[in-house]
């Protein structure tokens, strides 16, 4: 891993990745990697793709995913959906537009040139070129995708799953938030709650919780000067040890290593 940043809702990195994968997570991003060398395995559900130098593989904020062990070289982008939103709002000049769309797999002659500005720009921390290279880069995305409802499809699949994700979401950050709390509090049993959650996002809801505490823990780890053991508390896990396990076994690395390598 070469570089890790984060600038105005991008977080960016470019390296190389060996044996490497994950469990079972989402990003709250729109996650993108370009890959230059090797080939990216990863699994959605139960299906497992592919992705090779050349290509790009674009997974969809809260989309659960998995990044199966191997060799692969990619440089990559977690992107906040809103920033994607105001920029297609703002070229095609219309704000009833409410959602943003990508193919889950790319092929352009211009994504890793415009991304490689992008992420050139983010390194310079210069506002001009920021934007320009980001705007260059979400429109090749854009151009050359074909898929037009991933945003909305999420928020349909949050609203038929109810009152039970508004609740982890609400609650997300307190450490004493278990499945019999969730359950009862959406009016079914623990039993038929965590059947129903794991057959809707073939994962349980314990697990869902821990990806979803990691990936605000990973925000303050890069963003902030805060201390390991105050963002733990804060992020819901019981202590800094617990962070540290949970976070190194869904991102595969310590908050510590994250925090050194930005």
């Amino acid at each position: 891993m070469e570089k890790l940043t984060l600038t105005g809702g991008i977080t960016s990195v470019y390296g190389r990745f060996k044996n490497a994968g994950t469990v079972t997570h989402f990003h709250e991003t729109y996650s993108i990697g370009i890959v230059t060398r090797g080939a990216h395995h990863y699994k959605k559900g139960s299906v497992e793709k592919t992705v090779v130098a050349g290509e790009t593989r674009v997974i969809a904020p809260y989309e659960l995913h998995e990044t199966l062990p191997g060799e692969w070289e990619y440089l990559h982008f977690d992107i906040a959906p809103d920033l994607l939103l105001d920029l297609i709002q703002d070229v095609e000049q219309n704000q009833g537009i409410q959602s943003v769309t990508f193919s889950p797999h790319l092929q352009h002659k211009d994504i890793l040139s415009t991304g490689m500005q992008l992420y050139q720009a983010i390194q310079h921390n210069e506002l001009l070129e920021f934007e320009q290279a980001f705007s260059d880069f979400s429109i090749v995305l854009l151009q050359c995708s074909n898929s037009l409802n991933f945003i909305s499809d999420l928020t349909l699949d949050k609203v038929k799953l109810g009152r039970a994700i508004e609740y982890i979401f609400d609650f997300w950050d307190d450490p004493n938030l278990n499945v019999e709390e969730i359950a009862r509090a959406v009016g079914f049993s623990t039993y038929y709650f965590a059947r129903s959650f794991r057959k809707a996002f073939a994962v349980t809801p314990h697990k869902y919780i821990q990806s979803l505490r990691v990936e605000r823990a990973k925000l303050r780890v890069i963003s902030s000067n805060d201390p390991l053991a105050q963002i733990a508390v804060e992020c819901g896990f019981s202590d800094q040890s617990h962070m540290n396990r949970v976070f190194k076994r869904v991102m595969g690395i310590t908050p510590n290593i994250l925090r050194n390598s930005v």
